[in-house]
């Protein structure tokens, strides 16, 4: 996904494929779509997740 018209086309597109595939759909936009994402994939079963956005110079303990 490289911009925001085409990755809310792609994430239409993948709306279609609900219910047709053995795997669920989830799709992790970069931040400044998630919002039009979530409204466009409601009762879809398409997922909206978000990418790892944690810019951090230091470790991460993740315990």
């Amino acid at each position: 996904m490289t911009d925001l018209a085409s990755s809310l086309a792609e994430i239409e597109a993948l709306k279609g494929l609900t219910g047709k595939t053995a795997w669920d759909i989830a799709v992790c936009p970069p931040f400044t779509p998630i919002e039009r994402a979530v409204e466009r994939t409601e009762s879809s079963g398409v997922v909206i997740d978000a990418q790892d956005c944690l810019n951090s110079r230091q470790p991460v303990d993740l315990q």
